[in-house]
């Protein structure tokens, strides 16, 4: 392996930010990865899922070999597959990112396996996978620069190009009034409307969730701020530029070249930002096996600057018997979902209905652990996903409820987003708390589990407990 120490006081949130406004062509990858935080740049293969009718795969090396082909989620599955086992086993520390994949897939697309009426957001990647052979970690005092496999040649100027860009000054952040895509009577509609099929016995829940967008240039320019102000530990930003050509960017003293093709392809910018506390699943090696743990987030309070009644909450919360058994639901359902993929006997929750606080909110959390049969880790990934804790239960008729109900296609939010290193350990979030942008549009979503228990005021509200204090500094403070 390769590599190059560097003094820097940026975090990693800022250098992410510099990277993808200075080379939106590198297609950079932030994963904070439970606060063991990696970027990944300049991938050696990428693969994009665009939808228009069909699938179809947009694979990319480094050198600028382009190939757009039909498939499908599972020739896609399987073609990802038979590369990552092409390499070497990288054994890596538990919980840290060695070599692999890094990406996102989008609820969309794995909500789309289920039924196929159930829409894909248009004109944007339904979701994306990178094979990053180049990444940075944080050091004691700056990063340092990995390269597994990588080219001498390009491995000495991407060290030129991160010593030029860790001597400037992180972006502006962009303010933007967010707008409700639903006013609250038709909130109230969609609402009434689940009830009305909970009672018909078609689910026991659903996730129900509302939009709101604003027009902004970049969310680059946020995320430092916002993942200071947040802290969250599943956080991630990616950021996609199909236009831009690699090699444009590492020619020596071009820098006014790579300025026009920015701005040029300013609009064909695809990102994400997501401040998630929410972990899909963790991949884990022990004993020469792969475990699986997923810990689902259902139930939530605020928080709040009075101590006393932040506690109060919290313990309103613990006791509260609408969201343990909403939680409860997602709990088997997720024990369900990994019983295709486990050796019999090994799904067990050694937690269940824990709080834990974030920034905002209060959370009730459970965890569910697994031991895999042979079986690779892509394949359980795949095949779990849309995650429960953010469809409902049963899956396949809460995402089908979810279609009809919610006013457009989630996209990217509500998939997962993470690692996958070629040893089949890895880690992916569920995509909440998230901003998506496609051709300076923006768009963020908040929602909860509606259950025949559920209130509608307190449902409504915590839609605005989850995102609030999100809208409010992009709004006002960035």
């Amino acid at each position: 392996m390769l590599t190059h120490h560097f003094t820097t006081s940026h975090t990693p949130s800022t250098l992410t930010a510099l990277i993808a406004t200075h080379h939106p062509d590198w297609q950079v990858c932030f994963l904070n990865n439970n606060h063991r935080p990696v970027i990944g740049i300049c991938p050696k293969v990428s693969w994009t899922a665009l939808f228009d009718d069909t699938l179809h795969i947009q694979r990319q090396t480094r050198e600028q070999k382009t190939d757009i082909y039909p498939s499908t989620y599972t020739d896609w599955q399987h073609e990802l597959i038979d590369y990552a086992n092409t390499f070497a086993n990288t054994n890596a520390e538990t919980g840290d990112y060695a070599h692999g994949l890094m990406g996102f897939v989008g609820y969309d697309l794995a909500a789309h396996q289920l039924n196929a009426n159930i829409a894909i957001k248009p004109n944007q990647p339904c979701a994306y996978l990178g094979h990053y052979d180049l990444y940075l970690k944080p050091s004691n005092d700056g990063f340092v620069l990995c390269g597994v496999d990588t080219k001498m040649s390009f491995f000495d100027e991407m060290i030129h190009q991160l010593d030029v860009l860790c001597k400037k000054n992180p972006p502006n952040a962009q303010s933007a009034q967010f707008i409700a895509a639903w006013q609250k009577h038709e909130y109230i509609n969609a609402f009434e409307r689940t009830q009305e099929y909970i009672k018909a016995g078609d689910t026991y829940q659903i996730n129900l969730t509302q939009q709101w967008q604003a027009t902004l240039d970049n969310l680059s320019s946020i995320l430092p701020s916002l993942q200071d102000t947040m802290n969250a530990p599943f956080a991630g930003y990616l950021q996609l530029n199909q236009d831009c050509p690699l090699a444009l960017s590492l020619s020596k003293g071009e820098e006014q070249k790579t300025d026009m093709v920015r701005q040029a392809h300013y609009e064909r910018l695809f990102e994400i930002l997501s401040v998630s506390p929410e972990l899909f699943f963790e991949f884990y090696q022990e004993n020469n096996n792969i475990h699986l743990m997923t810990k689902p987030i259902k139930g939530t309070r605020p928080r709040h600057d009075d101590v006393a009644i932040d506690d109060m909450l919290k313990q309103e919360l613990a006791t509260s018997e609408k969201d343990i058994s909403e939680n409860l639901m997602i709990v088997d359902l997720l024990r369900n979902d990994l019983g295709k993929y486990a050796k019999i006997g090994t799904v067990k929750t050694p937690k269940r209905f824990a709080i834990e606080s974030f920034k905002n909110v209060h959370h009730m959390v459970s965890t569910v652990v697994a031991q895999l049969k042979e079986v690779h880790a892509l394949e359980v990934l795949l095949g779990s996903l849309p995650a429960g804790s953010i469809t409902g239960t049963p899956k396949k008729r809460a995402c089908e409820i979810i279609h009809e109900l919610e006013v457009s296609p989630r996209g990217a939010y509500c998939g997962t987003m993470g690692y996958m290193n070629f040893d089949g350990s890895g880690v992916w979030n569920v995509l909440i708390r998230t901003l998506q942008k496609s051709n300076n549009q923006a768009q963020i979503w908040a929602g909860g589990g509606i259950t025949i228990k559920s209130d509608l005021d307190s449902e409504y509200q915590e839609c605005f407990d989850k995102v609030g204090v999100i809208l409010n500094f992009i709004n006002h403070h960035a």
